[in-house]
Protein backbone atom coordinates (compact mmCIF):
# COMPACT_ATOMS: atom_id res chain seq x y z
CA UNK A 1 0.00 0.00 0.00
CA UNK A 2 1.47 3.45 -0.75
CA UNK A 3 1.97 6.33 1.70
CA UNK A 4 -0.96 8.34 2.23
CA UNK A 5 -1.63 11.68 3.71
CA UNK A 6 -4.53 13.21 5.08
CA UNK A 7 -5.33 16.50 6.88
CA UNK A 8 -7.96 17.66 9.72
CA UNK A 9 -9.72 21.02 10.60
CA UNK A 10 -7.42 22.76 13.01
CA UNK A 11 -4.33 22.01 11.19
CA UNK A 12 -2.98 18.59 12.03
CA UNK A 13 -1.66 16.09 9.23
CA UNK A 14 -1.71 12.11 9.51
CA UNK A 15 1.32 10.36 6.81
CA UNK A 16 1.24 6.89 7.16
CA UNK A 17 3.00 4.11 4.94
CA UNK A 18 1.81 0.80 5.93
CA UNK A 19 3.61 -2.36 5.01
CA UNK A 20 4.20 -6.42 5.60
CA UNK A 21 6.39 -7.65 7.99
CA UNK A 22 6.34 -11.84 7.93
CA UNK A 23 2.39 -12.09 9.58
CA UNK A 24 2.48 -8.85 10.84
CA UNK A 25 0.55 -6.04 9.37
CA UNK A 26 2.63 -2.62 10.00
CA UNK A 27 1.63 1.29 10.14
CA UNK A 28 4.54 3.44 10.81
CA UNK A 29 2.97 6.87 10.65
CA UNK A 30 3.46 10.35 11.37
CA UNK A 31 1.02 13.22 12.84
CA UNK A 32 2.03 16.67 12.46
CA UNK A 33 0.07 19.50 14.29
CA UNK A 34 0.53 22.41 11.90
CA UNK A 35 -2.29 24.17 13.43
CA UNK A 36 -2.38 26.62 16.67
CA UNK A 37 -4.37 24.48 19.11
CA UNK A 38 -1.70 21.90 21.07
CA UNK A 39 -3.10 18.11 21.43
CA UNK A 40 -3.06 15.14 22.85
CA UNK A 41 -2.70 12.37 20.70
CA UNK A 42 -3.78 8.68 21.43
CA UNK A 43 -0.98 6.92 21.08
CA UNK A 44 -1.20 3.27 23.08
CA UNK A 45 -3.59 1.54 24.66
CA UNK A 46 -3.32 0.42 28.09
CA UNK A 47 -3.49 -2.75 29.29
CA UNK A 48 -3.88 -4.64 32.83
CA UNK A 49 -2.42 -8.06 33.80
CA UNK A 50 -5.40 -9.75 35.98
CA UNK A 51 -2.78 -12.22 37.55
CA UNK A 52 0.06 -9.48 38.80
CA UNK A 53 -2.62 -6.18 38.56
CA UNK A 54 0.37 -4.50 36.53
CA UNK A 55 -0.86 -1.97 34.80
CA UNK A 56 1.54 -1.25 30.88
CA UNK A 57 0.80 0.72 28.07
CA UNK A 58 1.23 -1.32 24.81
CA UNK A 59 2.74 1.15 21.91
CA UNK A 60 2.18 -1.06 18.94
CA UNK A 61 -1.60 -2.40 19.45
CA UNK A 62 -4.61 -1.27 17.40
CA UNK A 63 -7.98 -1.28 17.60
CA UNK A 64 -10.20 -3.10 15.05
CA UNK A 65 -13.57 -2.74 14.00
CA UNK A 66 -15.49 -4.13 10.84
CA UNK A 67 -17.29 -1.46 8.66
CA UNK A 68 -19.32 -1.48 5.68
CA UNK A 69 -16.56 -2.67 3.21
CA UNK A 70 -13.57 -1.67 5.11
CA UNK A 71 -11.56 -2.48 8.24
CA UNK A 72 -11.09 0.57 10.56
CA UNK A 73 -7.82 0.17 12.23
CA UNK A 74 -6.06 1.99 14.56
CA UNK A 75 -6.18 3.84 18.10
CA UNK A 76 -9.29 5.30 18.91
CA UNK A 77 -12.07 5.95 21.27
CA UNK A 78 -13.48 2.47 20.81
CA UNK A 79 -17.70 2.18 20.82
CA UNK A 80 -19.18 1.09 24.36
CA UNK A 81 -20.62 -2.19 24.70
CA UNK A 82 -24.86 -2.30 24.17
CA UNK A 83 -24.71 -5.70 26.54
CA UNK A 84 -22.86 -4.54 29.71
CA UNK A 85 -23.24 -1.04 31.69
CA UNK A 86 -19.57 0.31 31.44
CA UNK A 87 -18.42 2.87 34.55
CA UNK A 88 -15.00 3.48 32.77
CA UNK A 89 -14.57 3.73 29.32
CA UNK A 90 -11.54 2.45 27.90
CA UNK A 91 -9.45 5.07 26.40
CA UNK A 92 -6.27 4.91 24.48
CA UNK A 93 -2.86 7.14 26.60
CA UNK A 94 -2.12 10.10 25.08
CA UNK A 95 0.77 11.93 23.42
CA UNK A 96 1.14 15.64 24.33
CA UNK A 97 1.35 17.05 20.75
CA UNK A 98 1.96 20.77 20.87
CA UNK A 99 1.42 23.22 17.92
CA UNK A 100 3.99 23.23 15.33
CA UNK A 101 6.00 19.90 16.03
CA UNK A 102 5.34 16.23 14.93
CA UNK A 103 5.20 12.81 16.48
CA UNK A 104 6.06 9.44 14.67
CA UNK A 105 4.46 5.97 16.17
CA UNK A 106 3.52 2.62 14.48
CA UNK A 107 0.82 -0.20 14.57
CA UNK A 108 1.69 -3.56 14.33
CA UNK A 109 -1.62 -5.61 13.82
CA UNK A 110 -1.20 -9.53 13.71
CA UNK A 111 -2.62 -11.38 10.60
CA UNK A 112 -5.14 -13.29 10.43
CA UNK A 113 -6.79 -9.35 10.85
CA UNK A 114 -9.64 -10.01 13.50
CA UNK A 115 -12.25 -7.56 15.35
CA UNK A 116 -10.61 -6.33 18.32
CA UNK A 117 -11.07 -3.62 20.91
CA UNK A 118 -10.35 -3.18 24.73
CA UNK A 119 -13.93 -4.41 25.84
CA UNK A 120 -14.18 -7.84 24.06
CA UNK A 121 -11.76 -10.80 24.49
CA UNK A 122 -10.79 -13.06 21.70
CA UNK A 123 -13.53 -15.54 20.60
CA UNK A 124 -12.74 -19.01 19.47
CA UNK A 125 -12.36 -19.38 15.54
CA UNK A 126 -15.99 -20.91 15.05
CA UNK A 127 -17.78 -17.59 16.55
CA UNK A 128 -16.02 -15.77 13.76
CA UNK A 129 -17.09 -15.26 10.03
CA UNK A 130 -14.71 -14.58 7.31
CA UNK A 131 -15.22 -11.68 4.79
CA UNK A 132 -13.60 -9.79 2.18
CA UNK A 133 -12.62 -6.01 2.62
CA UNK A 134 -12.07 -3.38 0.06
CA UNK A 135 -10.15 -1.21 2.15
CA UNK A 136 -8.26 0.02 5.48
CA UNK A 137 -8.93 2.81 6.79
CA UNK A 138 -6.13 3.63 9.41
CA UNK A 139 -7.61 6.46 11.93
CA UNK A 140 -5.70 8.35 15.03
CA UNK A 141 -7.65 9.88 17.81
CA UNK A 142 -7.08 12.71 19.21
CA UNK A 143 -8.18 15.82 21.94
CA UNK A 144 -7.63 19.79 21.45
CA UNK A 145 -6.13 20.97 24.08
CA UNK A 146 -8.56 23.44 24.50
CA UNK A 147 -11.58 20.94 24.77
CA UNK A 148 -13.76 21.70 27.72
CA UNK A 149 -12.37 20.67 31.03
CA UNK A 150 -9.46 19.06 29.74
CA UNK A 151 -7.24 18.02 32.61
CA UNK A 152 -4.40 15.83 31.54
CA UNK A 153 -2.37 13.81 34.18
CA UNK A 154 0.87 11.62 33.14
CA UNK A 155 0.26 7.90 33.97
CA UNK A 156 2.34 6.14 36.51
CA UNK A 157 3.03 3.46 34.64
CA UNK A 158 3.93 5.55 30.95
CA UNK A 159 6.02 7.96 31.34
CA UNK A 160 5.68 10.53 28.53
CA UNK A 161 1.73 9.16 28.36
CA UNK A 162 -1.25 11.04 29.41
CA UNK A 163 -4.39 10.00 30.60
CA UNK A 164 -7.10 12.77 29.26
CA UNK A 165 -10.34 13.63 31.07
CA UNK A 166 -12.46 16.49 29.14
CA UNK A 167 -16.30 16.89 30.61
CA UNK A 168 -17.35 14.92 27.39
CA UNK A 169 -14.21 12.57 27.42
CA UNK A 170 -15.56 10.65 24.92
CA UNK A 171 -17.62 12.81 23.01
CA UNK A 172 -14.74 15.02 22.47
CA UNK A 173 -12.60 12.98 20.66
CA UNK A 174 -12.23 13.37 17.45
CA UNK A 175 -10.41 11.25 14.71
CA UNK A 176 -8.31 11.62 11.43
CA UNK A 177 -8.53 9.00 8.94
CA UNK A 178 -6.65 7.89 5.78
CA UNK A 179 -8.15 4.81 3.33
CA UNK A 180 -6.06 2.42 1.48
CA UNK A 181 -7.89 0.04 -1.16
CA UNK A 182 -7.02 -3.51 -0.44
CA UNK A 183 -7.00 -6.83 -2.32
CA UNK A 184 -7.04 -10.49 -1.24
CA UNK A 185 -7.31 -9.34 2.65
CA UNK A 186 -9.96 -10.91 4.62
CA UNK A 187 -11.56 -9.62 8.03
CA UNK A 188 -12.63 -11.81 10.89
CA UNK A 189 -15.74 -10.68 11.47
CA UNK A 190 -17.22 -11.08 15.42
CA UNK A 191 -20.59 -13.08 15.19
CA UNK A 192 -21.32 -12.22 19.10
CA UNK A 193 -22.71 -8.30 20.33
CA UNK A 194 -20.12 -6.86 19.29
CA UNK A 195 -20.32 -2.64 18.80
CA UNK A 196 -18.98 -1.04 16.18
CA UNK A 197 -21.12 2.29 15.38
CA UNK A 198 -18.07 4.69 16.90
CA UNK A 199 -18.95 7.57 19.31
Amino acid sequence: MPEAASAAPGGLRLTCRPGKSGNTLTFPYTLENQGTVDIYAMHALPSFDPETGEASAKEFAAIVIGGESDAIVGRFAAPLPTDRRVAIPVLPLAQFLPAGSRLEGELQVPLPLAETTPYYADLTLRQYEMIDIAGIIFTIGYWRADAVGLAAREADFAPGLFVVITRNTLGSALRISQRFPTTGLQLFRRKDAFTRLLP
